[in-house]
């Protein structure tokens, strides 16, 4: 990693780049997604998504052992999460995007924790605003059309009976020194965040424990979660239920092309509420490009695609590779100009962004059907 780049559960700055990625993953034991790997599940799915394609999903823990559940007829379920702490941008929703493709292709329960509690305990938020983001953000995930009979938000404040009963199973086994250790928390930390992980960890087993019988659970997540999860794979075999796997994903970088998007600096991400017109503006003024400082330099010299914003968020939205592999070969022979491929990408984040608003309205009203109760798995 650079030397001023730093990834934690709460704070992610300077640039990663895949060598990095791969560094981290072994550190802390994940495995690579192989091409191997990539061949099994599309065996299940019958394509790959782009993310798994393109390496976005770049590392897992045990994704083995859910797809030889899944071959047993066994089954398992998903569990992702989101804090709300403001608005969504691209970079929070493409990852639910993923895990609502997984749900699709293995037509399984999903889990998603809403982690207001965190927000309070880590951020100077008010619960004013802490509920109005919960709300916000609850309809941002489900306009990408989850299935409600089998998707189930748990809020975290709205489910604490039953994450408290279960967290303090988890809170035993983890001391003061281990969360030090993992989280960098000293003595100035609030008690709140010493314990939050234990919260964190108990949708990877609630299943087992409501059904009564062992269910393996299947958590995608970006990098930067990691130490929740490692965590709280030490401690599942300690109280009677397996280890969560997972499926690790890189970043979507900020348009500026370092660090990620922010939810605090417009200039560094798409929003789901920014129109056309400021999409395009945006992706014309701020996004890093790949292409060469004057058009006649551009079809003289051609392009660099790999490391170019726009080119790369419209591989992610493109389903059909060999469109993906025209793209590429087109903008590194200098036949398609810069901004010519960030016209072709606003285009494509707009046309989504703006089916996920009518799909909004729709959820409105239908949000009860959503929400986790222990009834709907009886």
């Amino acid at each position: 990693m650079t030397e001023d780049a730093k990834v934690t559960p709460w704070e992610v700055t300077g640039i990663l780049g895949d060598t990095d990625y791969s560094k981290i993953a072994d550190r802390f034991g994940a495995k690579i997604i192989d091409r191997a790997m990539k061949e099994r599940i599309a065996s299940y799915t019958g394509d790959l998504h782009p993310f798994l394609r393109y390496d976005v999903f770049f590392a897992h823990r045990d994704l083995d052992l859910i797809l030889d559940a899944y071959s047993r007829g066994e089954g398992f379920y998903l569990y992702t999460g989101r804090g709300p702490s403001g608005k969504m941008h691209l970079g929070h929703l493409l990852p639910f995007m993923f895990t609502r493709w997984l749900q699709e292709k293995f037509n399984v329960d999903l889990i998603i924790q809403i982690t207001d509690d965190e927000k309070f305990l880590f951020r100077d938020l008010n619960s004013g605003d802490l509920n109005r983001y919960t709300s916000d953000n609850i309809l941002d995930i489900l306009s990408l059309g989850f299935n409600p009979e089998r998707t189930h938000i748990m809020v975290d404040t709205l489910n604490s009976g039953l994450l408290y009963n279960n967290a303090i199973k988890v809170a035993r086994h983890i001391n003061v020194s281990l969360a030090k250790s993992v989280f960098g928390f000293d003595d100035s930390d609030n008690v709140g965040k010493y314990f939050f992980t234990s919260i964190q960890a108990v949708p990877s087993f609630i299943l087992s424990e409501i059904l009564g019988r062992p269910i393996r659970c299947l958590i995608p997540y970006a990098i930067d979660q990691d130490p929740h999860f490692k965590v709280a794979r030490d401690v599942m075999p300690k109280i009677g239920y397996e280890k969560p796997s997972s499926i690790i994903s890189k970043f979507i970088p900020s348009l500026k092309g370092s660090g990620k998007m922010s939810s605090s600096d417009t200039t560094t991400g798409i929003y789901l509420d920014d129109d056309r017109k400021t999409v395009r503006k945006k992706l014309m003024k701020y996004a890093f490009s790949g292409g060469r400082d004057t058009a006649d330099e551009q079809r003289k010299y051609g392009a660099n695609p790999d490391i170019d914003f726009s080119f790369n968020v419209f591989r992610l939205l493109e389903n059909d590779p060999s469109v993906v592999s025209r793209i590429y070969d087109e903008y590194r022979s200098g036949q398609l100009l810069s901004g010519e491929m960030k016209a072709m990408t606003a285009d494509r984040i707009s046309n989504l962004l703006e089916g996920l608003s009518i799909n909004r309205e729709k959820v409105k009203n239908n949000i009860s059907d959503y929400m986790f109760s222990t009834d709907r798995f009886r």
